[in-house]
C-alpha cells in the first residue's frame, strides 16, 4: 500500500465534504464524552493543588519555569474555582490534541491514518487523565502539535513566512513544559536534511532559532536554579530506569495498565502479549517507512523517538525521569506509527488485522474502565460530611501529618465547609522520620499551634491521622479521652483515620492537660 498525504478533504461537492469530516467529528464527540465524564468526581490531586497555588501566586515579573500555563490558569480562575471548572481548561486542549493528531496523520500519511491515530489517542486513558487534570501537560502537548503542523506546512511548500509562527509555537510549548524543548531536536534534524543544499533557508531558520533561544532565557534560568533540587529528590526516591520501562511506553500511552503485581496472572499475561503486539505494530511501520523511503513518514518517526533520547540519557546519567507525562508530547506520533503498522497488516492479512483490532479494543476498554472505576484519591467530601454532620461549638479539627508532607497543600481546607478551625500537628498519630530540608532551599514555615493550647481551649477533638500507629495514638489518647467516632477512609496509599475524641473527665476544658511524654515532640510555632 502507498500512502497519499492529503492537504484538504477529498471531494468537491458539499455532501462529499460533509462525509469526509464526519469520522473526525464523531471521534471528537466521543473524546468530548470521555473527557467530560466524571470530570469533577474525584478530588484534586497534590500536583493539581500546586498548579492552583502557582497560578494564584503567579507574577509575570518573577522568573518561572512554566509561566504560560499558570498565567492562563490564573485568568481561567476568574470565572470559577470548582474542581470541574479548573479541569475544564485541560479538556479544551485535550480535544485540540485529538484534532491535531488527525491533521498531522492525514497530511503525512493519508486520511485513514489520521482518523485511526486520532481514534487511538481518544481511547488512551493517560490522555483522558491529563485532559481531566489541572496541570500543564495537555496544553504543552497541544502547543507542540501546533508547531509540528506548521513545520509540516513549511516542509511541504517551502513556506518560509511560516517560520515565525513555528518558532513562536516552539517557544510557547517550552514555556509551558521545559522538557518540550526537546521537540526541537527532531525539528533540526528534519530541517537540516530537507534544506541541506539551501543555505539561505538554513540561515533564516538559524535566525529564528536564535530569537527562540532569547525568548526562553528567563525560563531556562529558573529551570537551572531548581534542577539540583529536582534531580536530588528524584535520585532519593525513585528506582533506576530499566529497559522494560522504556519498551512498555507504548502500552502506558494506550492502556496504562497497573504493574503485573497488581493484576491476576491471566490479565498480566494478556497485557504482556499486548505490549509485544504494540512493539510489533511499530516495527511493521518502521520497516515500511525504511523500505519505501517516504519522507513525511520519516518525519513522524523522528518526532516519535528522537526527543526521548536525551530524556533516556538523563535518566541513566542523573535520575529516572522517564515518565509518561514528560513524554506525552511524543505520544501522538507513536499513535500515527501504530496506525501505519495496523493498516499495513490490514492490506495483507485482514483476518489477522481483525484479531489485532479486537485485541486492542478489549485492552483499551479495560484501560478506560479501570481509569473510571479505580481511585487513589482521598474522598475529602465524605470526610467533611462526617465532620459537619456531628460538629458542635467548641470543636476543633486536628490534622496530623508527617514531617515530609506537612508543607503540602491542606486539601481538607478546600472541601470542609464548616466553621471549625483546622490545626496542623506533626507526628501526633505516628512517629515518622524527619529529614531536614536542604539548607540552600528551605521550605516555607508552617504554623503549628502548640498541642497544649488546643487541649485547653476546645471541648471535643476531631483528629485526622495521615499516618497511623496504634501505639503512638493510644499514648496520646491515654486515659483522658474516649473515642466517640472512628472511621477509615481508603486511599491509594495508607488510609486516613478519623477520630472524634471526647474528654472522659467532667473537668472543664481549661483544666485538661496533655498526656505526659509529649506525644507530639515536633509541635512548635514554626517548623
Amino acid at each position: 500500500m502507498t500512502f497519499n498525504p492529503q492537504t484538504s478533504p477529498p471531494g468537491s461537492l458539499p455532501i462529499d465534504k460533509i462525509r469526509s469530516w464526519l469520522p473526525i467529528t464523531l471521534i471528537l464527540l466521543l473524546a468530548t464524552i470521555l473527557y467530560l465524564y466524571q470530570l469533577g468526581a474525584e478530588t484534586l490531586g497534590i500536583d493539581e493543588y500546586y498548579s492552583i497555588r502557582d497560578a494564584e501566586e503567579f507574577n509575570i515579573l518573577n522568573l518561572s519555569v512554566r509561566p504560560l500555563y499558570f498565567m492562563l490558569l490564573q485568568f481561567w480562575m476568574n470565572f470559577g474555582k470548582s474542581d470541574a471548572w479548573l479541569r475544564g481548561l485541560s479538556v479544551i486542549f485535550g480535544l485540540g490534541n485529538v484534532f491535531l493528531t488527525y491533521q498531522i496523520g492525514r497530511r503525512t500519511a493519508g486520511e485513514m491514518i489520521g482518523i485511526i491515530s486520532a481514534f487511538l489517542l481518544t481511547l488512551s486513558p493517560i490522555f483522558v487523565f491529563h485532559a481531566q487534570e489541572v496541570r500543564m501537560y495537555s496544553m504543552s502537548t497541544f502547543l507542540a502539535l501546533v508547531g509540528t503542523l506548521i513545520l509540516i506546512k513549511i516542509l511541504e511548500n517551502s513556506n518560509i513566512k511560516l517560520l515565525i509562527l513555528w518558532a513562536i509555537a516552539r517557544v510557547l510549548t517550552t514555556l509551558t513544559s521545559p522538557l518540550n524543548i526537546l521537540i526541537l531536536f527532531p525539528d533540526l534534524v528534519i530541517i537540516a536534511w530537507t534544506y541541506r543544499n539551501q543555505r539561505r533557508v538554513l540561515l533564516s531558520i538559524g535566525i529564528c532559532l536564535f530569537l527562540t533561544g532569547l525568548l526562553i532565557i528567563p525560563s531556562s534560568v529558573a529551570l537551572l536554579n531548581i534542577a539540583p533540587k529536582f534531580f536530588g529528590d528524584w535520585i532519593a526516591n525513585l528506582s533506576p530506569i530499566s529497559l522494560k520501562t522504556v519498551l512498555s511506553t507504548p502500552e502506558v500511552f494506550t492502556v496504562d495498565a497497573p504493574s503485573s503485581r497488581k493484576l491476576g496472572i491471566g490479565i498480566a499475561v494478556f497485557f504482556q502479549l499486548y505490549s509485544l503486539l504494540l512493539l510489533g505494530l511499530i516495527a511493521v511501520a518502521l520497516f515500511y517507512i525504511i523500505k519505501h523511503r517516504i519522507q513525511p513518514l520519516f518525519w513522524i518517526a523522528a518526532w516519535a523517538f528522537l526527543p526521548g533520547l536525551p530524556i533516556l540519557l538523563m535518566s541513566y546519567a542523573f535520575a529516572n525521569i522517564w515518565f509518561p507525562r514528560y513524554l506525552l508530547f511524543t505520544a501522538s506520533y507513536l499513535f500515527i506509527l501504530l496506525a501505519i503498522g495496523f493498516i499495513q497488516i490490514f492490506y495483507r492479512w485482514r483476518y489477522l488485522a481483525a484479531v489485532i483490532g479486537i485485541y486492542y479494543l478489549i485492552a483499551a476498554g479495560w484501560g478506560l474502565t479501570h481509569y473510571y472505576t479505580t481511585s487513589d484519591r482521598v474522598d475529602w467530601p465524605a470526610i467533611s460530611q462526617v465532620i459537619t454532620s456531628q460538629e458542635k461549638p467548641g470543636d476543633v479539627i486536628i490534622y496530623s501529618r508527617s514531617p515530609r508532607s506537612v508543607h503540602n497543600p491542606n486539601a481538607l481546607s478546600r472541601y470542609y465547609q464548616g466553621q471549625m478551625p483546622i490545626e496542623l500537628q506533626v507526628n501526633l498519630c505516628a512517629e515518622t522520620p524527619f529529614k531536614k530540608p536542604p539548607i540552600s532551599d528551605p521550605p516555607e514555615p508552617v504554623k503549628i499551634t502548640p498541642l497544649s493550647n488546643l487541649l485547653s481551649t476546645h471541648s471535643r477533638f476531631w483528629v485526622l491521622c495521615e499516618v497511623f500507629d496504634e501505639k503512638v495514638f493510644n499514648n496520646f489518647v491515654s486515659n483522658q479521652f474516649k473515642i466517640q467516632e472512628h472511621q477509615t477512609f481508603k486511599t491509594g496509599f495508607e488510609p486516613l483515620q478519623l477520630f472524634l475524641l471526647v474528654p472522659k473527665s467532667a473537668e472543664t476544658p481549661s483544666k485538661i492537660t496533655p498526656p505526659t511524654g509529649n506525644p507530639n515532640p515536633n509541635s512548635q510555632e514554626k517548623i
